[in-house]
């Protein structure tokens, strides 16, 4: 399966934000938490009209990498990262975004990323 993560930049109260949403229909300001399958594909892009000139790097901010194995790759011939979870994958991880907004500042922000155990009875 593959989560797709919309990326869109926001002001609210004067500051600048990053308003997040994914394909299983969470959404939240600077904090989403995504829910991902191990074996699953996660793929960052950016969203319609989005306010962000590129996103730069994602990448963990944990010692230990239960989710992420790897960093995100650059998708060639768009603005996205994509990651390819393992079989293995298990357990919540924070990460960060870099990105540069259409004004040329940059805005990083720390959500996570969760994989649930294996459901034993599948």
């Amino acid at each position: 399966m593959t989560v797709k993560i919309y990326l869109r930049s926001i002001v609210k109260n004067g500051e600048k934000h990053l308003a997040m949403f994914d394909t299983n229909r969470q959404g939240d300001i600077n904090n989403l938490t995504t829910d991902v399958y191990a074996g699953d594909k996660v793929i960052w892009k950016l969203d319609c009209c989005s306010g962000i000139k590129s996103i730069t790097r994602i990448y963990s901010k944990e010692k230990e990498h239960p989710v992420f194995k790897s960093d995100p790759k650059k998708r060639f011939l768009c603005k996205g990262f994509k990651l390819h979870l393992e079989k293995g994958a298990e357990g919540k991880e924070k990460y960060t975004i870099e990105c540069i907004l259409s004004n040329n500042t940059e805005l990083i922000i720390d959500p996570y990323i969760r994989v649930p155990p294996p459901d034993p009875s599948k």
